[in-house]
């Protein structure tokens, strides 16, 4: 991860309390190689429907949240068990800061 003083950059607002880390990742994609990329995988449950199709009305999915390095989250963002892959999820969905 590249440090900064200071980033002048998109932010994309989630708008949801209480995301824990099984939500950023479910525990299904972890067998994968993080080489393939988890970014793919950041809150698949909630931007996806169960036909695999991206819902519109999701905050992650929106035309404004490409390029967003910066993430705006309510309370409790991160909450649940330590698993690094979450933070891998958010790194390689392209997120510098939460």
């Amino acid at each position: 991860m590249r440090p900064f003083d200071i980033i002048t950059t998109t932010a994309c607002a989630l708008p949801l309390a209480s995301i824990d880390t099984d939500q950023l990742i479910p525990a299904r994609f972890m067998k994968r190689s993080r080489a393939d990329g988890y970014g793919q995988y950041l809150l698949h449950d909630m931007r996806f429907d169960e036909a695999g199709q991206a819902r519109a009305d999701f905050p992650l999915n929106a035309a404004s949240a490409v390029g967003a390095e910066v993430l705006v989250t309510r309370r409790n963002f991160g909450a649940g068990s330590s698993r690094e892959a979450a933070v891998y999820a958010l790194v390689d969905f392209g997120f510098r800061c939460v």
